[in-house]
């Protein structure tokens, strides 16, 4: 017992280090006990598609951790336990103060999570952590195991991250900075105008979607970040109405594109879906200025590492979504 112990805190530590080490702002704080609180209190509605939850008042966010999907591991139990990992950030700063592990039993459909601080975090917040994951050890059994083998598969990653390898082979997680348009991409106004991403500043209105309705929405946050080398991802649509054999090699006027880091996530008729993770036939609410109503265009094919910038641009919005290009998309 003191052994498996011994390797899970080993582990446990090399992880945080190295992930504080990658972490976008080099000098981020530590997380507080009362953020940590916070942290441990939220829940993730779905899982499956919620990559970016707001937190509280708005002012943090749980962002899914490299975009990867759950892992999933079967002890001598038999029962089958997911594991998903999300950052925690201030959205001010964007500082990321750790991670927010949810840890479900699928059998009995029952979800908690631990929260991970980073390493810049005081040690009063580090023993509550330790306390948690103690009585989570006890109730479900060989949690700090399972963690153990998620963590160590996460440092493998960091440190080839780290030492410059290529990760493009690693699908749509080559890139740092998700969630981003470039600098030309036309963010819809409210006004019926269109204004390059890189003009709008907070307090503007721009057009957004809620609960099915296109409607003024006050801009909250503009992010901006900078990279040597940031890919990107293009989709070509085209109008659902439209789709027929004979657009195998042909595509009608109406045809749109559309480019951003391949983690953005966009509203499609099954839910919010990555960018890079969209596939043929997946369908995206485009805006109709003429009719102010929605239209369903049709992914026709998706081009992942399209591209590449050295700047990117995302907004905070009132109501989690507002358009690009005409199509609706959700908010980092």
């Amino acid at each position: 017992m003191r052994r498996k112990a011994y390797l899970f805190v080993l582990t446990l530590l090399t992880f945080s280090c190295i992930f504080s080490l990658n972490a976008q702002d080099m000098g981020s704080r530590g997380m507080t006990a009362e953020e940590y609180k916070l942290a441990k209190s939220t829940t993730v509605e779905n899982l499956d598609e919620d990559t970016y939850v707001k937190v509280g008042e708005g002012d943090y966010v749980l962002d899914r951790y490299e975009m990867k999907p759950p892992y999933f591991i079967t002890g001598d139990s038999g029962i089958k336990k997911r594991i998903d990992t999300y950052k925690f950030i201030e959205r001010e700063n964007m500082d990321e103060l750790g991670l927010v592990v949810y840890f479900t039993n699928t059998e009995a459909k029952e979800t908690f999570n631990l929260v991970i601080p980073n390493m810049a975090t005081a040690g009063e917040v580090w023993n509550m952590y330790f306390d948690d994951i103690h009585q989570h050890d006890r109730e479900e059994g060989d949690v700090a195991l399972k963690m153990s083998y998620v963590l160590s598969k996460e440092v493998a990653y960091l440190l080839q991250k780290s030492s410059g390898a290529d990760m493009s082979a690693m699908d749509q997680n080559n890139s740092d900075y998700d969630f981003c348009f470039t600098a030309d991409a036309l963010v819809n106004m409210a006004d019926g105008s269109k204004a390059r991403m890189e003009e709008v500043k907070v307090g503007d209105v721009v057009l957004g979607f809620r609960n099915g309705v296109f409607e003024a929405v006050k801009v909250e946050g503009v992010s901006i970040h900078a990279k040597q080398e940031i890919a990107l991802t293009k989709i070509l649509l085209i109008p659902t109405e439209q789709v027929s054999a004979s657009l195998e090699n042909t595509f009608s006027s109406e045809a749109q594109a559309l480019v951003a880091t391949p983690n953005h996530p966009v509203w499609t008729a099954k839910g919010a879906k990555a960018l890079g993770e969209l596939s043929h036939g997946d369908q995206l609410y485009y805006y109709d200025a003429q009719t102010h109503s929605q239209k369903s265009y049709q992914v026709y094919a998706v081009w992942n590492n399209y591209s590449a910038t050295e700047r990117v641009y995302s907004l905070s919005v009132e109501g989690d979504a507002y358009l690009v290009d005409n199509f609706v998309v959700m908010e980092k």
